[in-house]
């Protein structure tokens, strides 16, 4: 750690003084560029970033279409840089790349990429490589409200664009750099838009100040309150596809993620501490990280800054910006920079402003490119071997396959291989039926997944659990296993299984209604992910559905079909459409959805129940309320939001928590309260909510709303589990504290739980052992009701991920999920978010039925 104090007070006023007074465009340079003292230094044909938005950067929070207009003027301008649009955020924003190398690199921007992309290609030399530059990501703005970051992006672009000196000159040529200037574009404008409005003359430094304190849902996450920082991996949403696109064309030698933290704290950069380093990783990755942070310190000492490494932050799966790369061969580096929130902000350090916080990132990025062209060699050694060795690596795997596939769900199978053909994993075609570990595969709706390939460490990360660990101090969850997540039923082979044809591309999806038009009803098997999606669109255009809450079979066109219990059945008999009319609804409904829908001839079985038993339910379409403002845990309440209109396309009204006591809720079918704080929701609205589930509504809660529902008696009868033990009494060393709370903490697990498959809330799970996650610290009692607790983790959970043995036993036997029949309603209490990050497949379904089956679940219905 390096400490600079007497230094950092002064350069913090003197960056006050930059923000008050409307300086002359080389003023500013000369604060930002310290190192460049020659006022002609900088090429005059180019507009500094001041000169083209007509402002000082750091005086306000710059727009994220400023932003974009700024980078594409430097690209009229220059031939060292090309702007590339590669996508759109949810909202409609644009998604850039914009690559800064000398204009003769520019040029033959192809040849390069492609000859730098043999470092990944274990069997070919490290000759391959040549003399091609070295290439850097510097990626800003992942959190929207971490305000430095796009101003440094332009500042740093615009350096590398206009400086003439023969070291910049030097940077050109031996490198290529990727800018990703706003990776969450939503977001930053949220903040943006929130700062500049409630900016003062002079600015307010007050903590308390509005402009520094955004409301729900702030300015971090995107559209759909995910962050993105976490989705490198997972991949759920739209603005972080096109960028790892990008990514697998280039594959950087160097990768920065530029991130803010608390305004009392200095500067991070890595490397991170040991016990977060994943045993995956050759320790020769970890290690370059400290060649690399010479450069940061270099650059942070000439500006007398404070800083420090090694502390916090981990480096132990690929779900990050600053991770991902690592499993890639390449150095990601976190930084963080202590936030001003808006123009100066009081801190322990003195005043922080805005302009202080941009030049310290802007020193870090430069320094990153001098870093990475100084270390250009051992960089291009370093991605050699991380390829090469992750043959090896693979080669002492016990498992030396993973299949997965399940014919019954081919959405979600296809999901998964959609998901590795993204990360560039070799995958092919099951040609053969295969059992392994009691699970069957057949050909045709199944995959195989070699471990022996380059990308072996990813496809660790996806299939199997979490390297051993030692339960130090983790900064996020421990594991993020994406197959178990899925739900699809996959296995790890400890021989190898040859398969067919390697797949590059997603087969083409093929709804439709088989049979032709029906003689008596149209069937869908609610084992399909994409049944749900299919239910909503009949129900849309006005079509009666029911669902089976039995299985049954039937013989149709195509032979003998098997359906599970939910599937859903839309009878000819009293819809508002008839014949052809109804055949085309249908289809339309299949083949946006995707899903096969069987055309029957007869209400009567072959096997099981007939389809005008009173086991084949009407149900109701549902509407929906998402609980979401002040006190609401966002990227909760997001992952509801985002299952609705992605996956289901069912719209949802969004209220805030204080609207329940001052609204009708009777036109709502369910509410959901994700996690939070629901402490401001005041004794009327509770009152409401009690009324409504009485009268038959559907409370969805999950993780401290589940807590906050029970202690509130809307969920009467059920009970809290296991409170946290208190403190142990015995004396531990002060110093420790922080590392002890860590350990125990609930960091983000993968338990094994048992499920109730012939509960409506599972209909459609495939199989009684289900994996869930756990997040938080809330446990519950399964329900007194022995019909109601639907998810219970097991007596001795297998745990993916570090679970403190304390905390094991207090999850051990809980409930998960259950139902509390309240009146003519019920409470679905969930123990944690069934949708969590958006890569949940395998509970948001339990979310799903919970929406569709909400009003059938009570045992005395269930019975009916």
């Amino acid at each position: 750690m390096s400490f600079h104090r007497r230094a950092v007070l002064p350069l913090l006023l003197a960056a006050a003084t930059v923000l008050s007074l409307p300086l002359p465009a080389q003023a500013q340079s000369a604060y930002f560029f310290p190192q460049a003292t020659d006022a002609a230094a900088f090429d005059a044909a180019i507009p500094s970033p001041e000169q083209f938005l007509g402002y000082p950067i750091g005086s306000r929070y710059t727009r994220h279409d400023q932003l974009v207009a700024y980078f594409q003027e430097l690209a009229k301008h220059s031939d060292r840089i090309r702007v590339q649009e590669i996508g759109r955020s949810y909202e409609g924003r644009p998604l850039l790349i914009a690559t800064v190398t000398a204009a003769d690199n520019q040029a033959r921007l192809d040849r390069i990429r492609q000859q730098h992309a043999t470092l990944v290609d274990p069997a070919q030399p490290r000759s391959a490589a040549g003399d091609s530059p070295v290439v850097v990501w510097l990626g800003y703005s992942v959190h929207g409200n971490e305000t430095s970051s796009g101003e440094a992006a332009m500042l740093t672009a615009y350096y590398l664009v206009a400086n003439r000196s023969a070291e910049t000159q030097q940077w050109l040529r031996q490198s290529v750099v990727l800018f990703d200037p706003a990776q969450n574009p939503d977001g930053r404008d949220r903040a943006a838009n929130w700062h500049n409005a409630w900016a003062s003359d002079p600015a307010s430094s007050d903590p308390a100040d509005k402009e520094h304190v955004e409301p729900f849902p702030q300015g971090r996450t995107n559209h759909y309150f995910t962050d993105l920082n976490r989705d490198w991996l997972a991949l759920t949403q739209q603005d972080s596809r096109p960028k790892v696109d990008v990514f697998h064309q280039w594959y950087p030698n160097v990768q920065i993620d530029f991130h803010e933290m608390g305004k009392d704290s200095t500067y991070y950069f890595e490397p991170s501490p040991k016990s977060m380093h994943s045993p995956l990783i050759p320790p020769a990755s970890y290690a370059f990280n400290k060649t690399l942070a010479k450069y940061h310190a270099q650059s942070l000492d000439a500006l007398g800054s404070l800083y420090y490494t090694g502390e916090n932050f981990d480096n132990f799966s690929p779900v990050y910006g600053s991770t991902y790369p690592d499993f890639h061969g390449a150095v990601g580096v976190t930084v963080e920079q202590a936030s001003s929130r808006g123009h100066v902000q009081e801190s322990v350090n003195g005043l922080l402003t805005f302009p202080f916080t941009i030049r310290n990132q802007v020193a870090t990025g430069l320094g990153t490119v001098r870093g990475a062209v100084t270390e250009r060699s051992g960089l291009f050694d370093l991605q050699k071997d991380f390829f090469q060795s992750a043959l090896k690596q693979a080669a002492q795997q016990p498992v030396k396959s993973f299949v997965f596939g399940d014919a019954h769900d081919p959405a979600l199978t296809r999901r998964l291989l959609e998901l590795l053909l993204l990360h560039r994993i070799e995958v092919h075609a099951l040609d053969r039926a295969v059992t392994v570990d009691g699970q069957r595969f057949d050909a045709g709706s199944a995959y195989v997944v070699p471990v022996q390939q380059a990308q072996f460490r990813l496809v660790h990360s996806i299939f199997a659990e979490t390297p051993p660990i030692k339960g130090d101090v983790f900064y996020g969850s421990t594991s993020y296993a994406i197959a178990p997540a899925y739900g699809v039923a996959f296995a790890g082979s400890r021989s190898r299984i040859d398969g067919g044809t390697r797949v590059t591309a997603l087969p083409t999806v093929q709804g439709a209604v088989n049979g032709g038009q029906a003689g008596f009803a149209y069937a869908i098997d609610w084992r399909d992910y994409n049944a749900g999606r299919a239910l909503a669109a009949l129900q849309f255009k006005g079509l009666a559905a029911r669902a089976a809450f039995k299985p049954f079979s039937s013989s149709t066109g195509q032979g003998h079909v098997d359906f599970a219990a939910g599937s859903l059945i839309i009878p000819v008999a009293g819809q508002p459409l008839q014949g052809a009319a109804l055949l085309e609804a249908v289809t339309a409904a299949a083949r946006e959805a995707g899903v096969q829908v069987h055309a029957l001839s007869s209400g009567r079985s072959s096997d099981g129940i007939d389809l005008g038993s009173d086991g084949v339910k009407a149900l109701r379409k549902p509407a929906v309320a998402l609980v979401m403002g002040e006190g609401v845990a966002a990227t909760e309440i997001g992952s509801a939001w985002f299952l609705l209109d992605q996956q289901l396309h069912l719209p949802a009204s969004k209220l805030d928590p204080q609207q329940l006591g001052r609204i009708p809720l009777d036109r709502y079918t369910t509410i959901v309260l994700s996690g939070g704080t629901y402490t401001g929701i005041d004794a009327a609205a509770v009152a409401a909510l009690k009324r409504w589930v009485q009268a038959g509504g559907s409370l969805v809660t999950y993780g401290s709303a589940s807590k906050w529902a029970v202690e509130q008696k809307l969920a009467e009868g059920e009970s809290l589990g296991k409170e946290e033990d208190a403190a142990d009494a015995d004396r531990r060393a002060f110093g420790d504290q922080r590392d002890i709370a860590a350990i125990e903490r609930v960091s983000g697990n993968i338990l094994s739980a048992d499920v109730d498959t012939t509960h409506p809330l599972a209909f459609g799970v495939p199989r009684r052992q289900l994996a869930v996650n756990k997040e938080n610290s809330v446990t519950l009692q399964p329900s007194a009701n022995p019909f109601s607790t639907v998810v219970r983790i097991d007596a001795t959970p297998r745990v993916n991920g570090y679970l403190s043995e304390r905390n094991r036993a207090r999850v051990a036997g809980s409930a998960w999920l259950l139902v509390s029949p309240q009146g003519q309603g019920n409470v679905v209490l969930f123990a944690d978010d069934p949708a969590h990050r958006k890569y949940w497949h395998g509970t948001d379904r339990l979310l799903i039925n919970a929406i569709f089956f909400g009003n059938l679940v009570n045992p005395a219905k269930a019975r009916g």
